[in-house]
């Protein structure tokens, strides 16, 4: 398919670099899920609190992505699929995790915009919990969801600080389809983040996460999209690794500012955790019941 060939030359990482990607994730990934442990059920506020039961959803993402790269130290396989698919939809939902993540821990300025934070993305999740549920068609659970939707909206209206957002934007909120009050641009400026370069990225890897054309088109030149070691799919998952080991980082800082006792745990690639790779796991759970 000639008039879907690329026009310039792109960079092509050789597999050394790939294991030094993969290693550089590994070690965030470990350090991610020892800080986790470390900081596991202690007292926080509940911006704080939320930020916690995100990054575990991220780490969760993370841990499932570097058991699904190529070469991988977590698992033991007698082949490798070399199919960037395999890690797109983690590496998606890890963006998309970071990006709720600080707008969630964002300090706030004042309870009522806290509030109103956290109430429009409970009736979003009211809202797709109907969506959900009533397509299995759970009556008295969408019932009692739909009250609770209710409920929800009568208080943002109360809220001094939603009501004195523009009235598009109070509509649009109150349909419950949205679960942040910023729009995805609003948080992108905020964070300094390019818009360009995050909406290729995303948008990548929205191709990989779904199957469609941008993903289907060139599958048979050198093995692309196979599971065959190529130059395409060694590319992506590369770049992929190398991003997300800077966010997975970035939140990993962002619990030590809150919780700095908790830097011990953080050894890389020589972190304590279970369960885990057999490195990993600290001492008392690498013992063996002795045969008598």
């Amino acid at each position: 398919m000639d008039e879907h060939k690329e026009d310039t030359e792109a960079y092509i990482p050789s597999l050394g670099d790939y294991r030094d990607a993969l290693r550089g994730f590994d070690a965030a990934v470990c350090d991610a899920i020892a800080v986790g442990q470390a900081i596991s059920g202690r007292r926080a506020s509940h911006r704080i609190g939320f930020g916690t039961h995100i990054s575990t959803r991220i780490t969760g993402h993370a841990q499932a992505m570097v058991r699904a790269a190529p070469l991988s130290r977590w698992v033991r396989s007698d082949f490798d699929a070399w199919d960037f698919c395999a890690l797109a939809g983690h590496a998606r939902a890890i963006i998309e995790g970071v990006l709720l993540f600080h707008y969630l821990t964002d300090e706030p300025e004042s309870d009522e915009e806290w509030s109103a934070r956290i109430n429009v993305m409970n009736l979003n999740d009211c809202t797709r919990r109907i969506q959900v549920l009533g397509g299995f068609g759970l009556t008295e659970e969408v019932a009692a969801l739909e009250a609770q939707a209710e409920e929800l909206r009568e208080e943002l209206k109360a809220n001094n600080w939603f009501v004195s957002l523009k009235e598009p934007l109070q509509r649009k909120l109150l349909t419950g389809n949205w679960p942040t009050i910023q729009s995805r641009d609003e948080q992108l400026e905020k964070l300094g983040w390019d818009r360009e370069h995050f909406y290729s990225m995303w948008n990548m890897l929205s191709q990989y996460t779904h199957v469609l054309p941008f993903s289907i088109y060139r599958t048979e030149p050198e093995g692309r999209g196979t599971g065959l070691l190529n130059d395409t799919d060694l590319s992506y998952c590369y770049m992929v690794l190398v991003a997300c080991t800077g966010f997975m980082t970035e939140v990993t800082d962002k619990l030590l500012e809150w919780f700095p006792d908790a830097a011990r745990a953080r050894q890389g690639l020589a972190s304590k955790f279970s369960p885990g790779p057999k490195k990993n796991l600290p001492n008392h759970r690498r013992w063996r019941f002795l045969p008598f």
